[in-house]
């Protein structure tokens, strides 16, 4: 028999804490602006979706990111590297002095230069939960490099020791 738990919350508090449990790479979701300007925004909500075709999700809470994407209907992303923690920083709302993106401008999105991967995105669909909406897209176009990535944990940055598999 299956309980319904509606109505019923978790606390907050609580909520934040467990999910922080979970590492997660960092990127960047970018788009141009009005102007015809790169626009770039921190984010750890980004998930393949499936590889035929490819597809990738973002979740985004309402703000200029979101509206720019949700108006132009592309989106890029910018897996950050290990040693590109000012990069998230810096687009996360709090700007790092002497920081300044190295922007390649796709055929649809900005991407950042030296990003460990990137993808440009084409949105397919939209879905509203709650206070975020998930753009899922196809990818385009994508590229990588070696390297180690950018982790957040347990409310924190970390980069692995190596990328190498443990057998």
């Amino acid at each position: 028999m299956v309980h319904s738990m509606a109505g019923a919350a978790v606390d907050a508090a609580l909520f934040r804490r467990s999910v922080s449990r979970f590492a997660t790479g960092i990127a960047i979701v970018s788009c141009m602006d009005d102007a015809d300007q790169p626009q770039g925004m921190t984010i750890s909500s980004f998930t393949s979706v499936s590889l035929d075709p490819a597809t990738v999700l973002v979740s985004l809470r309402a703000g200029r990111t979101h509206a720019l994407i949700r108006k132009r209907g592309w989106y890029g992303v910018s897996v950050l590297a290990g040693d590109q923690e000012a990069w998230s920083r810096h687009f996360s709302g709090r700007p790092q002095p002497g920081v300044e993106a190295a922007w390649a401008i796709k055929a649809h999105v900005p991407v950042l230069r030296g990003a460990l991967a990137w993808f440009e995105c084409e949105v397919d669909s939209v879905l509203q939960v709650h206070d975020h909406t998930l753009f899922v897209a196809r990818v385009v176009d994508c590229d990588h490099a070696s390297g180690q990535p950018l982790m957040f944990y347990a409310s924190g940055y970390h980069s692995p020791e190596s990328p190498e598999r443990n057998p």
